[in-house]
């Protein structure tokens, strides 16, 4: 309960707590070799779907 009254009470701490932590964040990454980081590769998957014409579609408007 005190972590969310203190959450309340003083939201800037909240905010600077947050900054701090992904500031190291970045920092502890940026610090990995390169042998450390995982390997990955983007792939792209392409969808298409067709869609029917609708029954309105097909009458003709007077």
């Amino acid at each position: 309960m005190k972590i969310t009254e203190i959450s309340i009470n003083r939201p800037t701490m909240v905010v600077v707590v947050f900054t701090i932590l992904g500031i190291l964040g970045l920092i502890s990454y940026s610090s990995l070799n390169y042998e450390l980081l995982p390997k990955f590769s983007t792939s792209m998957v392409t969808i298409s779907t067709v869609y029917p014409v609708p029954v309105l579609m097909r009458f003709r408007i007077l």
